[in-house]
C-alpha cells in the first residue's frame, strides 16, 4: 500500500515564542530529526507550512494550507489534497522522540479504514496518525463550520484506534512528546541526555 508522509510545520509557536520546526534540539533542527525518521519509511514526503519556503538539508515539496485557519485539521486536509496516494501519514514537526518503529507500527494497522490513530491515556494522537483521502470533503465541511477537532470527525468515518504499546516509547519518553513551552524543551533535553 502506498503512503505519503506529511510533516506539519505550519504552527505559529506562540506559546514557545520561537519557530519549533527550526529549533535545534540535540544539535539538529526538530523538523530535520522528524524528516530523517520519515525518510526511512516513506518514498513520498511533503511538508505543510505557510511560514517556510525551504528547510536546510530537506528537499521535499512544501505545501501551503488551503485556508488561512491555524489548525492541524487544515494542515491535514491540505496534505490529503496534495497527495497522490490513498493514505497520508501525518507527523508533527516537533516530535523529537518519534521513531521508525512507531511509524511502522501504526502503518501496519491500516486495513481499509479512513482514520488510523493511536489512543493513549492522554487521548488521541492525531499528529502521528493515518488519514485516507476519503476524509477530504468532510474535513473541508467541518473546517467551514469551525469544527476543528479531529475527534469530531470520527462519527463520519471508519476509525481504527491503535492502543498503547511499548513501541510508542523511545529513550524513556513517549514518541508523541512535542514541544509547546520551555518546560517541554527542558524535559526533552534531560531525557535525551540520560
Amino acid at each position: 500500500m502506498d503512503f505519503t508522509c506529511a510533516i506539519l510545520a505550519g504552527g505559529k509557536s506562540t506559546r514557545l515564542g520561537r519557530d519549533k520546526a527550526t529549533l535545534k534540539v540535540f544539535d539538529k533542527a526538530l523538523i530535520q530529526q522528524v524528516y530523517e525518521k520519515a525518510e526511512h519509511v516513506f518514498k513520498d514526503i511533503v511538508i505543510v507550512s505557510n511560514h517556510h519556503d525551504r528547510f536546510f538539508g530537506i528537499d521535499v515539496p512544501i505545501v501551503r494550507d488551503i485556508l488561512p485557519i491555524p489548525s492541524s485539521i487544515v494542515g491535514i486536509a491540505s496534505a490529503l489534497l496534495f497527495a497522490n496516494t490513498p493514505y497520508v501519514f501525518v507527523l508533527a514537526c516537533d516530535m523529537p522522540f518519534v521513531s521508525v518503529q512507531s511509524i511502522e507500527y501504526v502503518l501496519n494497522k491500516v486495513n481499509g479504514e479512513d482514520i488510523i490513530i493511536p489512543r493513549t491515556e492522554k487521548g488521541f494522537e492525531s499528529l502521528h496518525a493515518v488519514y485516507n483521502r476519503s476524509c477530504i470533503s468532510t474535513m473541508i465541511t467541518r473546517i467551514g463550520l469551525q469544527r476543528l477537532k479531529i475527534s469530531d470527525l470520527f462519527p463520519f468515518f471508519i476509525v481504527r484506534e491503535v492502543e498503547e504499546n511499548q513501541v510508542f516509547m523511545n529513550r524513556g519518553a513517549s514518541v508523541f512528546t512535542n514541544i509547546n513551552v520551555e518546560e517541554d524543551l527542558s524535559l526533552v533535553h534531560r531525557l535525551g541526555n540520560e
